[in-house]
């Protein structure tokens, strides 16, 4: 009986031990999406939705979603062709899909107007901690050089994490952000993405494979299991 019982509380320790790596909370692959035929403009992206998970993209005032499959000024948030770099393993074929993209967009007097806009994601994290930010990028020579990552847990006030970076080499790398132990089991968390530095009105960045990680706090139950297998070991050492 007791070879039984302590056998059992080993398992389930191992079980909650095992799940102590970060799981995906969220994640987007914005596969869902028409590449557009005309050189240099946007993709139409045809859904904002998570690809796992429950969560919602938005884009900053000034900024709108490309909608025109025909083609669009320089500008709009839309699609250019995607990675599977960090891509959760149902997407790591050959296909890289699309990425979510933003245009500079030259304003009449020759400003580059989406400098300082900005594009966000917003999930809940309820039942997670240790949770961090974790998304592929890329863009041109005349993108967004200085972009900030920064995240809330009201959608009003912000908290920069981590250091600006350029947006801008050619080759997809992956940006990670750790976020602040307020954002364990948030019932909304919005981690956001300001872009600024861009030089030229068709510079872009391009963002794809964007995912909430964090760790999946062990139910009630379980935490119980493992000190009973702690009770019923230190017993055996003692006997």
């Amino acid at each position: 009986m007791k070879t039984s019982v302590l056998a059992l509380a080993i398992t389930a320790g191992a079980a909650i031990c095992a799940s102590a790596n970060a799981d995906v909370i969220t994640y987007w692959n914005f596969n869902n999406s028409t590449v557009n035929s005309t050189a240099g403009q946007l993709g139409v992206l045809t859904g904002t939705g998570a690809s796992f998970g429950t969560g919602t993209v938005s884009v900053g005032p000034g900024l709108a979603f490309n909608t025109n499959a025909a083609g669009t000024a320089n500008g709009a948030v839309g699609t250019f062709s995607g990675t599977i770099l960090s891509a959760m393993p149902a997407d790591t074929g050959t296909n890289p899909g699309g990425a979510l993209a933003l245009q500079g967009n030259l304003g009449g007097s020759g400003t580059v107007t989406n400098n300082g806009k900005y594009i966000q994601f917003n999930t809940s994290t309820v039942g997670y901690t240790g949770i961090s930010f974790l998304y592929d990028t890329r863009g041109t020579a005349t993108g967004f050089s200085n972009n900030q990552v920064s995240w809330s847990t009201d959608g009003v006030n912000f908290t920069n994490v981590g250091a600006a970076y350029s947006g801008t080499p050619t080759s997809f790398f992956t940006i990670t952000r750790a976020l602040g132990v307020a954002a364990d089991g948030a019932s909304s968390l919005t981690v956001r993405i300001t872009f600024d530095g861009a030089t030229g009105g068709g510079g872009n960045n391009r963002i794809d494979n964007v995912q909430f990680l964090g760790t999946a706090i062990p139910a009630p139950g379980s935490v119980a299991l493992v000190g009973l297998a702690g009770l019923v070991a230190g017993r055996r050492r003692r006997n």
